[in-house]
């Protein structure tokens, strides 16, 4: 831990009864930082983060949150907020009273104030006497926010906040909770399955596999240098091949080449997807996943075609595993 760091996480296990979860974790985040914990299921972004919010006890190791050891105090001690896959709103409170909720219980002096100034942060201050139930999911979310926010956490944890939006509102709440976390100065940590989102919105990517982590680094690093196969696969490169040196090589479907070259394939799926076509091949080389833009010569299942995959295209992983 450096004089930097605001979260740090070290040698960190956490387990559900008999199961190891997160195995002997080590994880340190600046102040004013965006980390997204990025990892398909069961990897344990989340359980990371209930551990950092004080949800689940470690078995072994320590969390310290601006320079404080909480490994121990509950979550009402930690100064952390939390904003929830599902929003987590009462559905008999109006969005003023939900925001409210918190600051009640702490009985907050200028209560109505800080609420509004809450509300105008996330820009709902003409739908304070609304109830949940007639905002659209955007809208809850931003509440659910709104009302973390307000009770000034020092550290914001989210999990999968954008899921259960549509791809539109999906895109409008990436933008506000950049903004958001811009205005603030406010450290966050979100946890999602989507690289997309962690790609869009993080200083850093935390990806993690089978309890640990595989490979941290900023949006750039991570899509450009994966350090191995799952990484690779992760972040889109979807043909992954040994190397004579003992690790691998990995294309994006864009940068295979289909109609010529000295590999022979044949399709095996096509499909449309808006301005290219997706391709599956089967050949000696293994499975090769291409795309082409749509203006190019279509090719039909059970079609042989000639193939190259360009080395300088490729990024070498020290492993494929």
């Amino acid at each position: 831990m450096t004089n930097q760091d605001f979260v740090s996480l070290r040698d960190l296990t956490l387990a559900y009864d008999k199961t190891v979860a997160v195995d002997r974790l080590d994880l340190d985040i600046r102040k004013g930082e965006l980390i997204a914990l990025l990892g398909p299921s069961g990897c344990g972004k989340t359980t990371t983060m209930r551990a950092i919010a004080g949800l689940l006890t470690p078995r072994s190791g320590s969390v310290h949150i601006d320079g404080r050891d909480v490994t121990r105090l509950p979550p009402s001690r930690r100064e952390v907020g939390l904003v929830f896959q599902s929003y987590a709103l009462f559905p008999h409170l109006s969005v003023f009273e939900n925001v409210a909720f918190g600051l009640r219980l702490r009985h907050e002096p200028d209560l109505e104030a800080k609420v509004m100034a809450g509300l105008e942060t996330v820009g709902l201050t003409d739908f304070s006497k609304r109830q949940p139930a007639d905002l659209s999911g955007g809208q809850q979310q931003r509440v659910s926010l709104a009302r973390s926010l307000v009770m000034h956490p020092k550290v914001l944890l989210l999990d999968e906040p954008l899921s259960n939006l549509d791809a539109r509102l999906r895109l409008e709440m990436r933008t506000e909770l950049q903004r958001v976390q811009r205005e603030t100065g406010i450290t966050m940590v979100f946890v999602t399955h989507d690289q997309s989102e962690a790609l869009a919105l993080a200083d850093r990517i935390v990806l993690m596999r089978n309890g640990a982590i595989e490979q941290a680094g900023t949006a750039e690093e991570i899509y450009n240098a994966p350090v191995s196969g799952f990484a690779a696969d992760f972040m889109g490169f979807e043909t992954i091949l040994p190397s004579d040196a003992g690790g691998g090589l990995a294309w994006r479907p864009g940068a295979v080449i289909l109609g010529s070259g000295p590999h022979q394939g044949q399709i095996r799926g096509a499909s449309f997807a808006g301005e290219r076509r997706e391709y599956v091949l089967e050949s000696a080389l293994g499975t090769i996943k291409a795309d082409v833009p749509v203006a190019l010569p279509r090719y039909e299942i059970g079609q042989t075609i000639a193939f190259d995959l360009p080395r300088e295209t490729a990024v070498e992983l020290a492993r494929i595993d």
